[in-house]
């Protein structure tokens, strides 16, 4: 599906459910057997994917949901006709997966099918299948449900995914690298970090593909790509692999838990805190670029770009210190977080102010503001984080809210959110991300809207948001009540994982204004209702603009070409991030470390395949990958 410009508003979609007058015992029920029949019949309508027999196996209105097993895009299919359009555009993939192998796991107890109840007479099996085609590797999930005749006849979720090309396997696992030793059978006598400073250097070849950024983003698809054997350079403007996350404000920790944010390959320690302070985050980055090998250019930026179409590749001049350098890849990541140029709002007489004015980007020390007062403009994370380290500086701030914030507790709401999937007791990253990518996003939206509407119960987070409201403090509950994920998917911010502010807000210590400023005044700011606010420094957490338009700037042939990061397409597949920027041989990876591990995999499956392609003549036409999609 190609990526527009425009976002398409995604409204969430219920899940189905049956009222069983006498509901089955389930200990009757042999679920490696359901899923085995199920999954026979699901391969023969592969074959012969007409709606008549798309309806046998699925819901009329169910989904597929395809990430690059069927082709070289992100799709979701809702409904029996769109799905057979889908299917029988490429015959030769469906007839080579019915060739291959099409399913259940059966020596794996961790993939073994699981029963669930979604209400009390609604019962549903969430089942594992291994996908095997003449070419390709991939894995899926498909949800089953007990319908009111007691059948497990039909899906109302299938998902598949590529997860590696039979020629080209990931270097992990029994496919690990032997080990490097002097005088190997070509005769070469270098040692390991000989070779490894020619790889940094690439002595051996240029890089097939520059990733500019070397934060979470950029590391994590450097690190996939590495493993299928395709030589990358990651370029950065800063002195230190992970500064990106050093220099931002002091108090500054990650809001997303440990299990949620673990990198590919290399999975935090168990002494791993729940919440990552920035510093340690940091640092962990630069040691993940060490122990991954991952050639790292710093205080290295993009002096000129030009983009040939008839040869399929970029020339790049890049400044390294003082000198400069050209080089030629198929292919340019752009990595410089999900959130770009700081967005800075222009203030009416702000010149006649004889404070500071800051945007959040650059904010750092707050013990120099013990005993001022302090505005900060805007009301998210990172706005509410600086309220607090004021208040625990000595300072006095006033948030000056201009939209609503979706607000939940990190101790409370997010365990709520993510489940037993991301917890201390919960399967590996990569396992629970199976399940959760499985969902299509209106499916996943609706079970938000559930969590959400739970959260507002009094025993959940209801005493603390109706605290936040009686201070005065706008809130909402996220797009269609949907939450702070969906806040985050669908516009970027405006939304708030309580660490601490929410109790600073009710008891007075941090204060509350939701009018616009109309202007700045000599010592403070005016706001449209004539309050006057008077401060010694204002805090701009105004957030940041989309990332394409960096991208634009440093890449001016892509400027009007890609489409905007955030938001979903019309199949609720997000629009332009890991997937066809719209601009050949350039792509967008961003936000937060679990779309990057998930993500990261999706887009280093889909450059390797054009890689291969454009590299290897053998392989110039097979399985498609020479197709843009």
């Amino acid at each position: 599906m190609a990526t527009g410009t425009r976002s398409c508003p995604l409204k969430p979609v219920n899940l189905p459910t049956f009222d069983l007058e006498d509901p089955p015992d389930p200990t009757t029920f042999d679920l490696m057997q359901i899923v085995s029949d199920y999954l026979a019949r699901l391969k023969e309508t592969i074959k012969d994917p007409t709606v008549a027999n798309l309806e046998n196996v699925m819901f009329s209105d169910g989904f597929w949901r395809d990430h690059l097993f069927f082709s070289w895009d992100l799709r979701t299919l809702q409904g029996v006709e769109k799905v057979s359009a889908y299917l029988s555009s490429d015959p030769l993939a469906c007839e080579q997966l019915y060739n291959g192998r099409f399913a259940a796991p059966t020596d794996n107890p961790k993939r073994y099918p699981m029963l669930d109840r979604i209400d009390p007479s609604t019962y549903t099996i969430t089942a594992y299948v291994e996908l095997e085609s003449e070419f390709r590797v991939g894995e899926g999930v498909v949800r089953l449900f007990l319908d009111t005749e007691r059948n497990w006849k039909v899906a109302f979720t299938i998902f598949t995914a590529l997860t590696s090309m039979k020629d080209f396997p990931e270097t992990v696992g029994p496919n690990r690298p032997f080990g490097v030793y002097p005088g190997d059978q070509n005769g070469d006598q270098r040692n390991w970090r000989e070779r490894l400073i020619d790889t940094y250097n690439f002595t051996d070849g240029p890089p097939a593909v520059l990733i500019v950024g070397a934060g979470q983003a950029g590391l994590s698809v450097a690190a996939r790509l590495k493993q299928f054997d395709i030589k990358v350079l990651v370029i950065d403007k800063n002195v230190r692999v992970g500064d990106n996350w050093r220099k931002r404000y002091d108090s500054l920790v990650l809001h997303d838990p440990v299990w949620y944010d673990h990198l590919p390959y290399l999975p935090f320690p168990k002494t791993w805190p729940i919440f990552t302070p920035k510093d340690k985050m940091g640092d962990w980055l630069e040691r993940y670029a060490i122990a991954m090998e991952i050639p790292v250019w710093l205080e290295t930026t993009v002096s000129a770009s030009d983009y040939d179409k008839r040869t399929g590749k970029w020339t790049v001049t890049l400044r390294r210190t003082d000198r400069y350098f050209t080089i030629t890849p198929r292919h340019v990541v752009w990595c410089t977080g999900h959130s770009s140029e700081p967005n800075v709002p222009t203030l009416d007489y702000s010149k006649s102010y004889m404070g500071s004015i800051v945007h959040s980007s650059v904010w750092a020390k707050p013990e120099r503001l013990k005993g001022r007062s302090v505005i900060i403009v805007g009301a998210g994370n990172t706005a509410f984080d600086i309220a607090q380290s004021l208040v625990a500086a000595g300072a006095l701030p006033t948030i000056v809210q201009r939209s609503t914030t979706c607000v939940i507790s990190s101790n409370i709401g997010l365990p709520m959110l993510l489940g037993p999937l991301y917890a201390e007791d919960g399967p590996d990253a990569e396992e629970a991300d199976l399940l959760a990518f499985s969902l299509p996003n209106a499916v996943l939206k609706a079970y938000h809207v559930s969590a959400t509407t739970c959260l507002r119960a009094m025993d959940k987070d209801g005493p603390m948001l109706a605290a936040l409201c009686q201070k005065g403090l706008w809130l909402d509950g996220g797009p269609d009540d949907a939450g702070l994920v969906f806040k985050y998917f669908e516009q970027g911010g405006g939304f708030y994982i309580d660490t601490g502010a929410a109790a600073l807000i009710a008891n007075g210590r941090i204060r509350i204004r939701n009018k616009s400023i109309k202007e700045c005044t000599c010592t403070g700011v005016r706001l449209s209702d004539g309050e006057p606010l008077k401060a010694d420094e204002i805090v701009l957490a105004t957030g940041y603009q989309s990332m394409d338009v960096s991208a634009g700037m440093i890449f001016p042939c892509v400027k009007g070409s890609i489409g905007e990061a955030t938001g979903f397409d019309e199949e609720g597949e997000f629009r332009t991030m890991f997937r066809d920027s719209g601009h050949p041989g350039f792509w967008l990876m961003g936000m937060n470390l679990a779309n990057c591990r998930y993500y990261s995999r999706v887009l280093a499956l889909r450059i390797a395949a054009e890689v291969f392609a454009a590299t290897r003549p053998k392989y110039a036409d097979f399985d498609g990958l020479n197709r843009r999609c």
